[in-house]
């Protein structure tokens, strides 16, 4: 009865930690977070290259 008890409580602790996984995962896709961290990281990228090309602007203003 007691080696019952454990197993039953570890299955309810797994099953509640994937619904926890769940919650987490979906409150982030609806956020669009990595979507909006995915547009940032090419715009600096874009930035950084227009700065390489553009390098005697930078040094004329300086």
């Amino acid at each position: 009865m007691n080696g019952d008890l454990i197993v039953v409580t570890i299955i309810i602790w797994a099953i509640s930690l994937l619904v926890l996984g769940l919650v987490i995962q979906g409150a982030i896709d609806r956020s669009k977070t990595s979507r909006k961290m995915d547009l940032l990281i090419d715009e600096i990228r874009m930035l950084r290259k227009e700065i390489k090309d553009n390098k005697h602007i930078i040094d004329k203003r300086a």
